[in-house]
């Protein structure tokens, strides 16, 4: 057999060998046929492929430069080269040696794949899918493309258009579990977690041991309300995985939601244990901490993801909240206003419209000036903030003060004002605008100097006349009562809160006493038919007065509750209505209380009138609901 036959057969036995992933063999054959033919083209651009594969990438790309010296118009050649240079890291070389393999065949459609490979790992994400869309143009039956185009599509925030690749890669290859799990992702992150979850489910039944299929399918349960199922799925991706760092993560939130802090926090523990640099794992150690009312583990922890991860802006906001409760107004402030860039904040505030009309504080004189202070968050923060109003006033500013619809009324005779508009309504010119609480920061304001003078909201005296009528002759002390929050479907990381802040009607028995008439300030479909069923079933707790059907807006509770002695409430706007009103308020406030109550006390130095009656421990509102009844007998 002449020379050239016998390295062809080698040749082939090589390719064979290297078909079936038997790398080593087939490199030590191209080897064996370079010696006897060292300008055997295929021989030397295979070992350079071989190379690639075992990512060699110096070597992969010596032996592509070498093929080159014999045969430069080979587009494959300069194809894998491109990405060679990309495992060197070297990006722009790589880009201009595929596009080198583009110019020789427009037609090579593997040249697109890697260019998309390229530009992805660069961050050119939207011409990544453009080189996609080429190759699946050229390679309409290759799963793959649609595949990578798909998470490209995902990564940029086009959800939908990435769910259609997906399905057309699954269209190709119906056993493409990836695939559905990346699907399924989507749907989660599109609020369709019930619909994710059969993809999950289906992924699952063609690989069993798929653990980061079975976490997401853990968020996705999650995402439905059921906490327990979640844990089991984070459980047996843990048992496939036990280094498995998200699933530790996701497994302590479920757990948390569950109320089940301690055990969140040993979850955080073992994920801090197999990666020390894992920032995520200290900012929700740092939360659940907080929640137990370990302040100086949790800014501990804050002051270590921040250290890891200072791009999170999350943690920094966190920080500031904890920094607020302890009373370290000074830096907790200056944190707060990391606010305006929250993800979910950045559209609210809209701050960039407004940049140059900024007000930064008093070194702005705001004498004959006009200010718009814009109320920002809940209506409470709103009735707790908008005592402001007077403070830039006596500075000399004209103030309006633009705020939520159902609070217009309410607080159109503050001190101070020149005028009010709802938000989303036009404005008149102004010269300032700020939002109402940064106003604590930009004055420089401390516990000992908020300004806490009260009554600075005022009841419809016509109003109060009319509740005056309607309640009738004074045979016993009258204190309004609310037990429950508003709900915000539109806000589901609240829920958990929410149900930590309010109480059961039921639990709140022992505040029958004699001598005292308690009328219901309560709204909220939920709470108002607690109140009817307890009615209904004659339960032998206080006899509560339901006035929610003529409670249709905040003037009409602000004058009913001057007609009363007290107000006992959860931590809800109607108790900064009282505060700012000026009548005595007994405050049953959570474990994990809200910043703006502080620690260790039972005054507030936002309301004067404010007693608080703080949960001794988690969920124990026992001791709470004992300690007012002992108070309303004395």
């Amino acid at each position: 057999m002449k020379k050239q036959d016998k390295a062809a057969a080698k040749l082939v036995n090589a390719v064979d060998l290297h078909q079936k992933g038997e790398l080593e063999s087939a490199r030590k054959i191209y080897e064996e046929i370079l010696k006897v033919d060292p300008q055997c083209f295929d021989a030397i651009q295979l070992l350079g492929v071989v190379f690639l594969q075992k990512n060699a990438f110096s070597d992969a790309l010596s032996y592509f430069d070498r093929a080159l010296k014999v045969n430069n118009q080979q587009a494959s050649v300069w194809s894998n080269r491109g990405m060679a240079l990309k495992g060197l890291e070297r990006f722009d070389e790589g880009l201009n040696s595929v596009e080198t393999a583009i110019e020789l065949d427009p037609n090579f459609a593997e040249s697109f794949y890697n260019k998309a490979n390229i530009l992805a790992k660069i961050g050119k994400s939207n011409e990544a899918i453009i080189a996609l869309e080429k190759f699946n143009s050229l390679c309409p039956n290759h799963h793959l493309g649609f595949f990578i185009k798909g998470n490209l599509l995902n990564s940029t925030g086009k959800l939908l258009e990435a769910i259609n690749a997906y399905e057309t890669a699954i269209l190709i290859k119906p056993d493409f579990f990836e695939a559905m799990n990346n699907l399924g992702l989507c749907l989660v992150d599109l609020d369709n977690p019930d619909i994710g979850l059969t993809y999950f489910e289906k992924a699952l039944k063609l690989q069993p041991k798929f653990f980061e299929c079975l976490g997401n399918k853990g968020v996705a349960l999650e995402k439905m309300g059921q906490y327990k199922e979640a844990i089991e799925c984070y459980d047996a991706a843990l048992a496939i995985n036990p280094k498995f760092l998200q699933a530790y993560q996701n497994k302590g939130v479920a757990l948390e939601k569950l109320e089940e802090v301690e055990d969140a926090i040993k979850c955080y523990d073992k994920a801090i244990s197999i990666d020390p640099n894992y920032a995520g794992a200290y900012f929700n150690r740092a939360y659940a901490a907080e929640r137990l009312l370990r302040f100086e583990q949790s800014l501990a922890d804050y002051n270590k993801a921040i250290e890891l991860d200072p791009t999170k802006v999350d943690v920094f906001w966190n920080r500031a909240l904890l920094l607020l409760c302890s009373g370290d107004f000074e830096r907790g402030w200056k944190e707060y206003e990391n606010r305006f860039h929250l993800k979910r904040a950045v559209f609210s505030y809209d701050r960039a419209k407004l940049k140059n009309f900024e007000w930064r504080g008093p070194s702005q004189n705001l004498t004959n000036k006009t200010i718009l202070l814009r109320a920002e968050q809940g209506l409470g923060d709103t009735i707790q903030f908008c005592r402001y109003v007077k403070t830039l006033n006596t500075m000399g500013a004209n103030v309006v003060l633009e705020v939520q619809p159902p609070l217009e009324k309410l607080l159109e005779n503050l001190d101070g004002l020149a005028q009010i508009v709802s938000t989303g309504q036009p404005v008149p010119r102004f010269d300032y605008y700020c939002n109402l609480m940064s106003l604590p920061f930009l004055l420089g304001n401390g516990i000992e100097n908020i300004p806490s003078e009260i009554p600075y909201l005022k009841a419809d005296p016509l109003k109060v006349q009319a509740w005056k009528q309607k309640l009738g002759p004074v045979n016993a002390k009258r204190v309004g009562l609310v037990w429950s929050g508003g709900f915000r479907p539109d806000q589901p990381e609240l829920w958990p809160l929410n149900r930590r802040r309010n109480i059961e009607l039921s639990k709140l028995k022992n505040f029958k006493t004699e001598g005292i008439e308690f009328h219901s300030l309560q709204k909220g479909e939920l709470p108002e038919s607690e109140l009817v069923v307890l009615h209904l079933q004659n339960w032998d707790g206080p006899r509560i007065i339901n006035h929610a059907d003529s409670l249709n807006d905040f003037t009409d509770t602000a004058a009913l509750i001057e007609n009363l002695d007290l107000v006992i409430s959860v931590d809800t706007s109607t108790a900064h209505l009282a505060g700012a009103l000026g009548k005595p308020v007994w405050l049953m406030n959570r474990f994990d209380t809200c910043w703006r109550w502080l620690l260790d006390r039972e005054d507030s130095p936002w309301y004067p009138t404010f007693k608080i009656y703080r949960q001794p421990k988690p969920h124990d509102w026992e001791s709470v609901v004992n300690r007012i009844a002992e108070d309303l007998k004395k």
